[in-house]
Formats: structure tokens, C-alpha cells, sequence
């Protein structure tokens, strides 16, 4: 769910954002793939990322810290993404969406799974 204090029908701008936020995740280099699915009027965003790590690396801690990054450098805020400790110390990139505007990107389950090619 992506949210905000000034409701996203008063100007349109779920849109532009969540674009903004999967153009970011694929000018990382870790992205694969990504796949979004986003339901406008109830703000509710499904977004599937696929992404390349070593052998013994942690992909959802490697998609969890690129999502993040992406949120904050398109101007928004995240909730549960990354442990509390490290989303109460990073800090939002304000662009064009700054107080009542900053949209909340809040996260309601997150499921991984490795795949290995062939």
C-alpha cells in the first residue's frame, strides 16, 4: 500500500510515483526482472523483482535494500522493508513530494524464493 496524508486523487500522483520508483529498480544493476502491478484507487501495489546475487548471497535482503533505495530516492518513505533500526536512520530524498505529500510505502508481506539456472 502506498499512501499519504493529502489523498493521490488531488493530483494524480500515484501514477508518475510508482513509474519513478521501477525505473530506479531497473537502473540497478542486481535487477533481473520486475514485474508491477498497481490497483490506483485502493493504492495497493504488488511488485515482483527478480534479482541476481552470488551462490551464497541473501536475495531478499539484496531486494529489500534496492526497493528501499528506490522509494527514498524517488522521494517516498518505507515501513517494514528493512529492520526498524536502519529505516528510523535513512533518509528521504525531498523532491516534489515533500511533508503531507511524501508517500508511505507500506509493506504487507514479502515471500522469496531462490532460483537457480540451468
Amino acid at each position: 500500500m502506498v499512501s499519504r496524508r493529502v489523498p493521490w486523487d488531488h493530483d494524480g500522483g500515484l501514477r508518475p510515483h510508482i513509474d519513478r520508483v521501477v525505473d530506479a529498480l531497473r537502473d540497478t544493476a542486481a535487477t533481473a526482472e520486475i514485474e508491477v502491478n498497481a490497483d490506483l484507487e485502493s493504492a495497493s501495489v504488488v511488485l515482483s523483482i527478480m534479482v541476481a546475487v552470488h551462490d551464497d548471497g541473501d536475495g531478499e535482503s539484496i531486494a529489500r535494500d534496492h526497493i528501499a533505495a528506490a522509494i527514498r530516492e524517488c522521494g517516498g518513505r518505507h515501513d517494514g522493508l528493512l529492520p526498524l533500526i536502519d529505516e528510523a536512520r535513512l533518509e528521504t530524498k525531498m523532491g516534489p513530494f515533500s511533508g503531507l505529500r511524501t508517500p508511505l510505502w507500506t509493506l504487507f508481506r514479502m515471500t522469496g524464493d531462490r532460483i537457480v539456472p540451468d
